[in-house]
């Protein structure tokens, strides 16, 4: 039987441009991308062993990337079994997610599932079920630093406790020891925590704050093993440390208080792109819950979360400091758009962690990009593809083209044009990665 699949009369967003009467072929032996023919081919005949799908009323485009979440179960509360971090995102078209901060053991033990879904369903012809994998491992924590406040806040157990004493304790002299070993150890770029609680309901400088030469020291041991390095910042101060720091992009915005300009030019001056998190952001200052509730509501219908997932989604952090708003992040968002700062869509989903959901929170975020924040659709889409995958230097997706990794989703309807064609109706009709088709 040929690995072949051809998606013909399919309008197609290739990652950057849209094209309105396309054909596509792939195959899941190889798991490329074979052929991406943009002009209309009139009745070809196509080879009778390939799996061919009439795409008319569709669009077809690059599986999504999640720029920003967690695998760990750090947010469960005690005797609650935690649901898979990786199989709900690749219903909801997410082929790939990025985990920003995990214990390597945890990745280890992830990445040899997503091999084994692969190989069986190769040897089966059967699909799969897991989203692909890319890690920081451990973030470069400092001793008593951010994260542990917010992970002690949800279990203060005391086996929790002795857990976070093992994470990493970076200092300037053994920042380039850290970024080695943790290449060696496959992670796929490096993650700083700068939080010193300014935005937060917990005293501001409460914990330990890294200092901007340590932050200088990781990010060029980073770039110099080849490398991206972005990091953690809530407030103001804290990005503005990491942007001089020369890392290549924050995984959050700010939100402590409106956007000031010496902030925008940082940004510029470095090239950094960001990783909004407007829905986290939401549920920390407690606003929009509309959106929650809508994305809850349509992760149950469409079963792509467990009870437990979906009761979570609806509820919020809750921790933000009287003088954050919501608004603050996403004045921001506009302001950098406007700048031609370059958008990541992340959401820091983690099972567990209220106002999120592992999956559908990316389609919420998607979409308070465009109410909010003055996106088109296809910038959304854009910042959830190819847009990704060049500023996290993931050269073989992001695109639908010729050579590239077959990781694909088909959505019924003009999702280029109303990013709820995602989630609505019909919605992800098709889901392939690597040209194998998802359960």
């Amino acid at each position: 039987m040929s690995g072949e699949t051809i998606i013909h009369s399919v309008l197609l967003f290739d990652g950057e441009s849209i094209h309105p009467n396309a054909t596509v072929t792939f195959d899941r032996d190889t798991g490329k991308v074979t052929s991406v023919r943009t002009e209309p081919t009139g009745d070809v005949a196509h080879p009778p062993s390939a799996t061919v799908i009439d795409g008319r009323g569709h669009t077809l485009l690059p599986g999504l990337i999640e720029s920003h979440i967690h695998v760990h179960q750090m947010h469960m509360p005690p005797g609650v079994t935690a649901p898979d971090p990786i199989q709900s995102p690749l219903k909801c078209g997410i082929t790939t997610v990025c985990d920003m901060h995990c214990d390597p053991a945890v990745v280890k033990n992830l990445r040899a599932r997503i091999a084994d879904d692969i190989a069986e369903a190769r040897k089966t012809g059967g699909t799969v079920n897991l989203s692909d994998l890319k890690s920081s491992l451990y973030a470069a924590t400092i001793a008593g630093g951010w994260p542990k406040s917010i992970v002690l806040s949800h279990n203060p157990s005391e086996e929790l406790k002795a857990f976070v004493d093992t994470w990493p304790s970076l200092t300037v002299e053994n920042a380039k020891d850290f970024v080695q070993q943790h290449k060696a150890e496959g992670a796929n770029y490096i993650k700083l925590m700068q939080e010193n609680h300014c935005a937060l309901i917990l005293p501001t400088n409460s914990i330990p704050v890294a200092t901007l030469e340590l932050q200088t020291a990781v990010v060029n041991a980073a770039h110099q093993h080849g490398l991206r390095a972005a990091g953690h910042a809530f407030s103001v101060d804290m990005t503005e440390i990491v942007l001089k720091s020369g890392a290549d992009g924050l995984t959050h915005t700010f939100f402590d208080q409106a956007p000031p300009q010496s902030t925008i030019d940082h940004y510029k001056e470095h090239n950094a792109f960001v990783i909004p998190t407007l829905g986290l952001i939401a549920s920390v200052t407690k606003e929009h819950q509309d959106y929650r509730d809508t994305f809850a509501d349509i992760a149950a219908a469409k079963g792509l979360l467990d009870e437990f997932s979906v009761k979570t989604l609806r509820e919020t952090v809750g921790a933000a400091s009287p003088e954050a708003r919501f608004e603050y992040a996403i004045d921001s968002v506009r302001k950098l758009k406007a700048q031609g700062i370059d958008v990541l869509a992340g959401t820091d989903s983690a099972v567990g962690l209220q106002g999120l959901g592992l999956g559908p929170g990316l389609w919420l975020e998607l979409q308070l990009y465009v109410d909010k924040c003055g996106f088109s659709a296809t910038d959304a889409l854009r910042s959830a593809t190819s847009v990704q995958a060049r500023r996290l230097d993931f050269v073989d997706r992001g695109l639908v083209a010729e050579g590239k990794r077959a990781d694909l989703l088909l959505v019924k309807g003009n999702v280029t044009e109303d990013s709820s064609c995602l989630w609505k109706g019909d919605g992800v009709v098709g889901v392939w990665k690597e040209g194998i088709k998802a359960s």
